[in-house]
């Protein structure tokens, strides 16, 4: 595939081919359509898909795996979500609970750098906020296939439901980005964009967090994108969660191309 920008990722210190993150997306996404298989059984696929077969979408392309991914999702709804990941979420909460009661204040950071030549910080941003305000759960949803449900609620915070990283189990939280007092991410003073926000649980019991942070510089969009994690979860999770980050905001500013590509 062709893209319409050039998206260049660093991740732990090194650069990282754009090849090498479509090839960890396109692993998740054959783990999530054998996760929607094996849980809704070949009726139900075939009702959802009447087009084409769960082998079908498989040796597709990534592109054409993530569309039929996102289709289903939107077209299975926010109720059938739910209950086909009922006994997921029940243990990701749980796990959550105990991770932040363990870890005892300590938190570590997934960090995931992108840049890209001839794009703009600011819009790109103005895009990606809208998302929420406007409750584009399609597009929300497309940028990853571990994305299972996201969007905006009525109160401005956004509900999240993904595979985090490399977690065996889907989690559900939401993000009130009109908190930050308990992110342990840095501001780096260097970056004028900030989107940050606070993971929480129904109860408000923080979790986690997200801040994202974009500059211009010389014509190139430079993101610092970073999530907060209780600090007792295994390093293979945090620097899975950092390959999460590359896929999905890369795809996001595909996606945004339209308004923030500057040539």
């Amino acid at each position: 595939m062709v893209e319409s920008i050039e998206i260049r990722t660093r991740i732990g210190g090194e650069n990282i081919a754009r090849d090498q993150v479509r090839a960890w997306e396109a692993r998740r996404a054959g783990s999530v359509l054998k996760k929607f298989a094996a849980r809704l059984g070949t009726r139900a696929m075939a009702e959802l898909m009447p087009a084409r077969t769960v082998g079908d979408v498989s040796g597709a392309p990534l592109d054409v795996q993530r569309a039929a991914l996102t289709t289903l999702k939107i077209e299975l709804g926010h109720a059938a979500i739910y209950a086909m990941l009922k006994r997921d979420l029940a243990i990701s909460e749980r796990m959550a609970r105990i991770g932040v009661a363990t870890s005892r204040g300590s938190t570590k950071h997934s960090v995931t750098r992108l840049e890209v030549p001839h794009y703009s910080a600011e819009r790109f941003a103005a895009w990606f906020n809208d998302l929420t305000a406007t409750n584009a759960e399609a597009e929300m949803v497309d940028a990853s296939p571990d994305h299972y449900l996201l969007r905006g609620l009525p109160d401005g915070r956004q509900e999240v439901v993904e595979t985090t990283g490399g977690s065996p189990t889907a989690s559900r939280f939401l993000v009130d980005y009109t908190r930050t007092e308990a992110l342990t991410i840095p501001v780096d003073p260097d970056y004028p964009i900030q989107i940050a926000g606070l993971a929480v649980l129904d109860d408000g019991l923080v979790i986690g967090g997200v801040r994202h942070q974009f500059r211009d510089r010389d014509g190139t969009l430079e993101a610092l994108l970073t999530v907060q994690f209780p600090g007792n979860l295994p390093a293979r999770l945090i620097h899975q969660h950092e390959w999460h980050l590359a896929g999905e905001f890369s795809n996001w500013m595909i996606a945004a191309a339209p308004v923030a590509a500057t040539s």
